[in-house]
């Protein structure tokens, strides 16, 4: 099994991009769309079980669990950098060190996010004035989440393990038997055992807990330079600095995109629960969008930094360009499909008409100008995969506070025209400042 995961990893290194980047995104791309299930399947089943308070909750939760989660994942996304270059430079002493210091690492950083979540979340919600029975709900299902946090950690970070050293199926095939599962369970917890928001929690931990245990064991027993023995399992305070130098900037660079849409649903709540609902339920309905692009730029990303550590500075060059292409043709399918499609997409998760409305009027606008957000993606990807995580962080930071600033204005005129106007400026300079860059920089490794 080690053999074939090293001859995946190996296409990398010779093969040509566009087919490697295809074969091996096309496992991350369903991947995160029953990622993304998980918080689809929630949405439906207590929109259409529980009713329209407990989707409220559920909708005003989601940006907090958002926060966390990128957090998570984009520390995940910074080891996994190093990660790649080691198997590039084929330096396997030093990857289970690196290992074994972001693993200890990152349980701790987790258990010290969930008690932030414990102790500063509802005041937020209340802060921003959301009314106190939505409130209610949403620290319902948050407090089940928190609890459960570290077993989102170890799910993200042994995913991005593997797809760094070049295997990309296992955590897909983890995350389809988990996400039917979750599906199950949500109905039977929700529905027939009558836990309310609760049961859609633990439904999600468990699956969580579960797809945690099967790639550990996976990795354990199938893949021998991530194995850890216990006299390896050490934390490695010089290389924990390192490690974090990757990580912290991958992480917040994550939470500041999922903290501005935060600080603009607050900004959404003058316009009544309807439209704060139909935002965040037309968010989902972009997040599964972006599953496609994100898929896309995670194998350039493994390309990236594994040609950079073998020193191949040509192909680096060669799959950012494949992947700028791909985006591109990803962004004619989808776009033209989300523009003809929105309300239906939308009565997926409500049959409240006004939910689906304002839902239309964000994601229905958004879909013209959705090349925008595809080439971010792949030019942020770019850095990320050469190691420039700082700089992928500071453009974000921009591009956010630009957002959040505009919809301070444009909201109060405009609804959710507004937040749209100030999604689409954050995106389209980005892409024309730091995309122009990222050019220089490509022609001259």
């Amino acid at each position: 099994m080690a053999n074939r995961i090293s001859s995946r990893s190996d296409a990398f290194l010779n093969d040509a991009p566009l087919p490697t980047l295809l074969v091996f995104a096309v496992p991350i791309v369903l991947g995160n769309i029953f990622q993304q299930l998980y918080n689809i399947v929630d949405a439906m089943v207590v929109g259409r079980i529980l009713g329209d308070l407990p989707l409220s909750g559920i909708s005003v939760a989601s940006p907090v669990m958002d926060i966390l989660y990128a957090l998570i994942l984009g520390g995940s996304i910074g080891v996994g950098v190093l990660v790649g270059q080691l198997c590039g430079a084929g330096d396997w002493e030093r990857l289970k060190r690196v290992h074994a210091t972001a693993l200890l690492g990152g349980i701790g950083l987790t258990l010290l996010l969930s008690l932030a979540g414990f102790l500063f979340t509802e005041r937020i919600l209340i802060a921003q004035g959301t009314d106190a029975a939505v409130v209610a709900q949403a620290m319902r299902y948050l407090r089940v989440i928190l609890a459960g946090l570290s077993f989102c950690f170890l799910y993200n970070y042994y995913a991005s393990l593997l797809r760094s050293y070049g295997n990309s199926r296992t955590p897909f095939f983890v995350l389809l038997a988990s996400s039917v599962l979750h599906a199950l369970l949500d109905v039977l917890l929700c529905g027939f055992a009558r836990l309310g928001i609760y049961g859609v929690a633990c439904s999600t931990v468990f699956c969580q807990l579960f797809s945690t245990v099967w790639l550990m064991v996976y990795t354990e027993k199938k893949v021998p330079p991530l194995r850890l023995m216990r006299a390896e399992l050490r934390f490695d305070a010089r290389l924990g600095r390192m490690i974090l130098g990757y990580a912290w900037a991958a992480a917040l660079q994550q939470a500041v995109v999922m903290l501005g849409r935060f600080l603009i649903q607050g900004m959404l709540t003058p316009l009544g629960s309807t439209s704060v609902t139909g935002y965040n339920m037309a968010l989902r309905a972009e997040q599964f969008l972006f599953c496609f692009s994100q898929g896309i730029s995670a194998a350039m990303v493994v390309g990236l930094s594994q040609n950079l550590g073998h020193g191949s500075y040509e192909r680096v060059r060669r799959f950012y360009y494949t992947g700028v292409a791909a985006e591109t043709v990803l962004f004619a399918a989808l776009g033209t499909a989300v523009r003809l499609l929105s309300p239906q997409i939308l009565a997926l998760f409500s049959g409240n008409a006004e939910v689906i409305a304002a839902g239309t009027r964000y994601i229905g606008t958004m879909s013209y100008f959705y090349l925008f957000a595809f080439y971010g993606e792949i030019i942020q990807s770019f850095f990320r995969g050469i190691g420039r995580l700082r700089l992928t962080m500071f453009a974000s930071l921009f591009q956010v506070l630009l957002r959040v600033v505009l919809s301070v204005f444009l909201i109060p005129a405009w609804g959710i025209g507004g937040v749209c106007a100030s999604v689409v400026t954050g995106w389209a300079l980005l892409v024309v400042i730091e995309g122009a860059y990222s050019l220089r920089v490509a022609g001259n490794l």
